[in-house]
């Protein structure tokens, strides 16, 4: 095999790998919303609704734990 052509593979596998690894977690859930202005700029100023205007709880350590098993 050519080495342009093994080039082309592992780059090609590689994209796909990343994909599948790292783009499918359960952070990638979580960023995938709109991101959040702050005044203060340590985020303690944000809040999270739903689509009922619901406010919504920061993550429980139950949560994190999840994110924290998927890297």
């Amino acid at each position: 095999m050519k080495k342009e052509a093994e080039k082309r593979i592992a780059a090609k596998l590689a994209k796909t790998m990343a994909m599948l690894c790292v783009r499918n977690t359960h952070l990638e859930t979580i960023h995938a919303g709109k991101t959040p202005v702050t005044r203060t700029g340590d985020g303690s100023d944000v809040t999270v609704v739903d689509a009922d205007s619901n406010r919504i709880p920061r993550p429980r350590s139950c949560e994190l734990a999840t994110t924290r098993r998927e890297r």
